[in-house]
């Protein structure tokens, strides 16, 4: 026989539950709440340094952009929440979404954009909400090359996992999705009375395999700092400063080599198309961070050299590599974005 305490408590949480309540466990007295999770997604970009000083601009291309994107949300248990394929309408560096999700708890969010991409194999639109997820099935996919020659095709994917503490009430996080890729664009400059012809590309050492969801361990804080007499600021978090790859010490790296056909014509200069290779660590053991070199084949010679301080290819780095021939001499600058220009010393040479 009820008694009318117990019936003011039946009222009671009978209105909490038309309130929002999902569901309440009467030993425990725990309450998850249903609440509005927005979400905003923004493509990363490492911060650069001013036009004025580097000499070099770099708009985003529609296929360094996001075309499409999913998100993934994962309760604690490992429990799918949602699975949500969202088609852009344009190419955008931004994307926005809400979802009605239960509170007072930390979701793990799975971001892929651009999945269609051939490097990705995994089909993601087979984790149904419902469904149990183990972390590893996602951390472990692999982007993976098999030959010496290939380059990740337009549109890039883009990942990134991140916790979110989900609190009982409606809330907004905004999120960073990254390139799984490292951009490469090496301009040629003819300071030469004679035309110069490009057959080969070469860097060492390229990666054959990465992560396809970024393994980051630290990143780096810069805060403030002065670019040409003006004061930038970097925000914490923007740049990857260690990471993780699937490589064991320097196995599986190899030359990534390049077929051309550029002739740059006497007192001009030619930039050749921006390709994309995967993330990578090798080490060389030399000292200064000469980790990668490089090599071009001019007029059927190779002229080939390290990269100086080019000691690590996290991925979303952008190297823009500069051959200046000149008549008696080679000059190569390396601006890795964000980090800086970096000049090689001379004697980039045959």
């Amino acid at each position: 026989m009820k008694t009318i305490g117990t019936q003011l408590l039946l009222l009671s949480l009978a209105s909490f539950l038309f309130a929002g309540c999902i569901f309440s466990d009467m030993e425990t007295g725990r309450a998850d709440v249903s609440v509005t999770l927005s979400l905003r997604v923004d493509v990363t970009n490492l911060p650069v340094c001013t036009p004025s000083t580097r000499g070099y601009e770099d708009p985003e291309s529609d296929g360094e952009k996001m075309q499409n994107l999913r998100i993934i949300i994962v309760r604690p248990n490992g429990t799918i929440e949602h699975n949500k394929f969202i088609d852009l309408t344009s190419p955008s560096m931004t994307a926005e979404h809400k979802f009605e999700v239960a509170g007072n708890e930390e979701k793990t969010v799975w971001l892929v954009a651009n999945e269609s991409n051939p490097t990705v194999k995994f089909n993601f639109a087979s984790l149904t909400p419902g469904n149990i997820v183990a972390n590893s099935v996602l951390e472990n996919q692999l982007i993976q090359f098999n030959s010496d020659s290939e380059t990740i095709p337009f549109p890039l994917p883009m990942t990134s996992v991140t916790k979110v503490n989900v609190p009982g009430e409606d809330c907004s996080e905004n999120l960073q999705i990254v390139r799984a890729a490292t951009k490469f664009t090496y301009i040629i400059d003819n300071n030469t009375s004679s035309p110069l012809y490009l057959s080969k590309l070469k860097i060492s050492k390229g990666a054959r395999k990465e992560y396809l969801f970024p393994r980051i361990t630290s990143l780096s804080s810069w805060g403030d700092y002065t670019d040409g007499g003006t004061t930038v600021t970097v925000p914490d978090g923007m740049l990857i400063e260690n990471y993780e790859v699937p490589m064991v010490g320097n196995n599986e790296y190899y030359e990534f080599q390049k077929d051309c056909s550029i002739s740059v014509a006497a007192g001009s200069e030619v930039k050749i198309d921006p390709f994309f290779l995967l993330e990578g660590k090798y080490t060389d053991g030399n000292s200064g961070g000469k980790n990668y070199s490089t090599a071009l084949t001019i007029n059927g010679l190779e002229y080939s050299d390290f990269l100086p301080d080019l000691s690590q290819l996290p991925r979303n780095t952008h190297a823009v590599v500069r051959a200046t021939f000149n008549a008696v001499s080679v000059e190569v600058t390396v601006e890795v974005l964000p980090y800086g220009e970096v000049i090689l010393k001379p004697g980039f040479g045959q």
